[in-house]
């Protein structure tokens, strides 16, 4: 069984590394030439991947490894805290999906998109709208995975407070986050939100699971069955 310190620390990676497309989308990829403006224009994106593809390639590779360490925390959290509950269950399900995406949207980015610029770059005119149509595709594919993941945030939050695991402010925090988070969806506008909102709360979700003294998950079962 991991130990809550080691699920804490998983669940802040998980948090930090997808805090870490903040600077990226805003710092490095400006300096780059990449402005959000230009994210989906091939004439733009396409020739500063082909002269350098670990501007798609690092974060990509980031992604992949931090997205798989916060599926561990999250199975370990629902072993750890509420194996009987069918609602932390449901819940970490949803996370899975979730993750399982993001790693699976990443993988596709980074194998593709630099084959992608180097043909454009190359004088392949089919590259561009090729580009065009994966990029929709992949962007669709990773906010329905938001959904998920934002039903697993409500449900581990409704968990945590009717099961008192951690502090009620912190199940009332990850319901608001999860809320815009699923709604990404439905309003991509919020996925600016969900950049600030959603590694904060992984963040401060992670120090209390590392803080939470290991006699916890026992004295919690017969309310977790209630759960």
């Amino acid at each position: 069984m991991p130990t809550a310190r080691t699920l804490g620390l998983g669940l802040i990676v998980l948090g930090l590394g997808i805090g870490a497309l903040v600077p990226i989308f805003l710092v490095v990829y400006p300096a780059a030439g990449i402005t959000a403006a230009d994210a989906t224009a091939p004439e733009v994106v396409l020739p500063v991947i082909a002269a350098n593809p670990t501007l798609v390639t690092a974060p990509g590779a980031l992604l992949i490894v931090i997205h798989t360490v916060g599926a561990v925390a999250l199975l370990g959290l629902w072993a750890r805290f509420g194996a009987t509950s069918f609602l932390l269950a449901v819940a970490t399900l949803g996370g899975l999906v979730w993750l399982s995406v993001d790693v699976i949207d990443n993988a596709i980015t980074y194998h593709v998109v630099p084959g992608m610029a180097a043909d454009y770059a190359a004088g392949d005119a089919v590259a561009g709208p090729a580009f065009v149509q994966l990029t929709s595709l992949v962007e669709a594919v990773r906010l329905g995975g938001h959904v998920a993941g934002g039903l697993w945030m409500i449900g581990l939050s409704v968990f945590a407070i009717r099961a008192r695991t951690f502090p009620a402010i912190v199940g009332w925090l990850g319901i608001a986050v999860g809320a815009v988070f699923t709604a990404n969806l439905f309003v991509p506008v919020l996925l600016n939100i969900s950049f600030m909102t959603v590694p904060a709360w992984l963040v401060i979700l992670g120090a209390v699971v590392a803080r939470t003294q290991p006699t916890t998950a026992p004295d919690l079962l017969p309310r977790m069955a209630a759960a």
